[in-house]
């Protein structure tokens, strides 16, 4: 498999004058997808979004979007407070209008002007799948945005999402805590987990190519009275979760009954220490429950995650191996940090 392939011609993005990241470390971080938005949030306005450092303004223009560094090139404005007319992003600044391939059309004040080429949006790579804006600020990915099959085209499947959200804490603590297993028997103690399926994360199959990473285990959960799940006090649950590096995961739960749950966690770096975070679930049954309840027991296991995750320290992930101990159940962190630092992330502030 390849990553995947640009289809666009975009701008070279600078590195920010005021940047949290290591110039080694965000030269390599840039050249990665992340999800920055979710389509159903982008309206009549032009939306602001921020990515290691970089601020960036998301517009609805005609059938398509157009992302942008938030800036126009003519004197130094945020797009972002701008509007939306005829198809065309409108600096709020001096009216000049901007179409979807990032060509400036019109300078009002000089309606007649042979407009400079130079004069246009610093563009930047971006696809729409699964109803989030995925971006990558080099504009040549090095990875491959995640495959969210079968569950996007099965009608059998509910769909809800969470977010986006900043959490405080590097995107590095927060993936790894998503691939980490032996957390879920003391960080979840209030919903799902129980102290005596404990070893239960420490064996599992696992298996890493370019792209990703897979795992899979078994876990016996409790059923709190206020699940949505009913009819037993424990559930076992299978669970297969592949990392899509660096910073995306897909959790298949399966139950009994052929009964599945999934779980997209989608991250991406605001900064060396703030990230953003989309959630996307699937079910195939509960559908007689609400889906706002769905959402707050899933907010209520996630929100047990951000109570420890924003309280690590360093924020970010220590490459250097021997800083941390490391026991049998890491085995999937020890992987994701050396193909972090196999791929040149040095952990001077890494994301």
């Amino acid at each position: 498999m390849k990553a995947d392939e640009p289809t666009q011609d975009c701008a070279t993005l600078e590195y920010p004058r005021e940047c949290s990241f290591s110039r080694n470390d965000w030269d390599i971080l840039s050249n990665f997808w992340y999800p920055i938005a979710l389509e159903s949030d982008i309206g009549a306005q032009p939306l602001k979004a921020r990515l290691l450092d970089t601020d960036l303004v998301i517009a609805r223009l005609g059938l398509g979007y157009v992302v942008s560094k938030d800036l126009c090139i003519h004197r130094g404005a945020p797009l972002s407070n701008g509007w939306v007319r005829d198809d065309c992003i409108v600096c709020p600044y001096h009216g000049y209008r901007f179409d979807a391939t990032g060509k400036c059309v019109l300078v009002p004040s000089h309606p007649e002007w042979k407009i400079p080429g130079k004069l246009r949006l610093q563009t930047v790579l971006h696809e729409e799948r699964y109803g989030i804006i995925w971006v990558c600020l080099s504009g040549k990915p090095a990875n491959r945005i995640p495959v969210w099959e079968p569950e996007e085209s099965d009608s059998t499947y509910r769909r809800f999402t969470l977010g986006p959200e900043i959490w405080d804490c590097s995107a590095g603590r927060l993936i790894e805590n998503f691939i980490d297993n032996a957390h879920f028997s003391f960080v979840h103690r209030s919903s799902f987990g129980q102290e005596g399926s404990a070893t239960m994360g420490a064996e599992y199959e696992f298996s890493q190519d370019n792209y990703t990473m897979t795992m899979a285990f078994d876990y016996k959960a409790t059923n709190p009275d206020d699940s949505p799940i009913a009819d037993a006090s424990e559930l076992d649950r299978h669970m297969h979760r592949t990392l899509f590096l660096p910073f995306s995961t897909r959790t298949v739960i399966s139950y009994p009954e052929e009964r599945e749950h999934l779980i997209h966690f989608n991250i991406a770096p605001v900064s060396s220490r703030k990230s953003q975070l989309i959630a996307v679930f699937h079910r195939n049954f509960d559908h007689d429950v609400p889906i706002d309840q769905l959402r707050e027991w899933e907010k209520k296991i996630i929100y047990e995650d951000r109570a420890i995750v924003e309280l690590q320290k360093p924020e970010e992930i220590p490459l250097d191996i021997s800083a941390e101990v490391h026991a049998k159940a890491d085995k999937a962190s020890l992987a994701l940090r050396n193909w972090m630092f196999g791929n040149g992330l040095r952990g001077e502030m890494t994301a």
